[in-house]
């Protein structure tokens, strides 16, 4: 592969632990997300066979839906497609600050175009997350980036993408009535302390290494040390609490956008909009569809987004029409325009290094790269 083609000699240990992880990984993922995708198909089920169950208003709705469309409302429809576009460049974003936090600069034009194309990957392909985030991960790779730092961004990335989506799902449930107000703090103060909790273990390995080899004779224990070992070659890199807070906030910002591309799509067919459940709906329809393993979340989404605004009281049909339209643009619009980037990148010859920012820099507040990792040129 080209990634393999641009190996900094600092880094003659790294590739063979990765491959390693590259190897155990995908088992260990199926092993413990097929219970999850039971559960979630499951729940997804009951929640389209609970908006069958109204199908015959559902269909009265939908059809009253599109008989309204009127074309004085494309204008919404140009801001639906705007706030994508918005919600990719934080997304890219992230990325690019994460990269900056290990020492690597990349140019926003291309942080965009590989944001772009690795969200096409995602649309294209079953279980699309998982090989778009090794597609991106390779870009890394052919720009000099080392291995554990790319992997550190993405991961981080997702990391920051779950915590987002988890606190749209509470706010959104608080504000559709299915918690109160005393229930959605306690859900957000697990959230938080769940991730706070995460990093802590994350930043200590070494400390949970040494807690382990005393236990060493457990199998357990030698399973335990063995995966934190491999984590530790990735998750060598610090943030400081105003470079997280900044990654967070642009992750929250790509998804709220997102929110605003649904939000438009009931205005694009003059639907009143579900202000009470709009949020709910969207985070349950994308917890859906990231696990569903179909491209896309294709079905898994659409019926998760549907259903949630039933489940909380929404006309089914004025929710099938906006999900059509909010589908149309952030799946299969993007899906497009992502394989042509996808086509682009893929032919352009691997970028070469610029001397200029071969110094590692590190992150503001600390961690200085061991490699020296080069961003490409604007």
């Amino acid at each position: 592969m080209a990634s393999d083609m641009h190996q900094n000699p600092g880094e003659s240990q790294t590739p063979p632990v990765a491959a390693q992880q590259r190897r155990a990984g995908p088992s260990r993922r199926h092993r413990l997300g097929t219970p999850s995708r039971i559960a979630l198909g499951l729940l997804v089920l009951g929640i389209v066979v609970f908006a069958l169950l109204r199908a015959h208003s559902a269909e009265h709705d939908f059809v009253t839906a599109f008989a309204h469309f009127d074309p004085a409302r494309l204008p919404w429809l140009i801001l639906a497609v705007g706030a994508e576009m918005l919600s990719f460049l934080c997304y890219a974003l992230v990325q690019r600050r994460l990269l900056r936090a290990g020492g690597a600069r990349l140019s926003r034009r291309t942080m965009v175009g590989l944001a772009v194309a690795a969200t096409g990957i995602t649309n294209l392909v079953p279980g699309g997350t998982a090989p778009a985030s090794g597609w991106l991960v390779g870009q890394y790779r052919r720009r000099s980036i080392s291995m554990p730092l790319a992997m550190w961004a993405v991961l981080a990335g997702g990391f920051a993408a779950v915590v987002s989506i988890l606190v749209l799902l509470v706010v959104g449930a608080a504000i559709a009535g299915l918690l109160s107000p005393l229930e959605a703090v306690g859900c957000a103060v697990v959230v938080f302390g769940g991730g706070a909790a995460l990093i802590t273990v994350v930043h200590r390995l070494s400390a949970v290494e040494s807690w382990l080899d005393v236990r060493g004779r457990h199998r357990w224990a030698r399973g335990l040390r063995g995966l934190a070992t491999r984590a530790a070659a990735i998750v060598q890199f610090r943030m400081t609490v105003p470079t997280g807070a900044h990654v967070l906030a642009l992750s929250l910002a790509n998804w709220t956008l997102d929110v605003f591309c649904l939000v438009a799509s009931f205005e694009v067919l003059g639907r009143p909009i579900p202000w009470h459940a709009v949020l709910f709906a969207y985070a349950v329809a994308q917890v859906a569809g990231s696990l569903a393993p179909v491209p896309g979340g294709i079905g898994f989404v659409e019926g998760g987004m549907v259903g949630a605004f039933a489940l909380v009281g929404s006309p089914a049909g004025d929710a099938l029409a906006a999900t059509i339209v909010y589908r149309a643009i952030t799946c299969w619009a993007v899906a497009a325009v992502g394989s042509l980037m996808l086509f682009v990148i893929q032919r352009r010859p691997a970028p070469r290094a610029n001397p200029a920012d071969a110094a590692p820099s590190g992150d503001e507040g600390g961690h200085r790269l061991r490699t020296a990792p080069v961003g490409d040129t604007p």
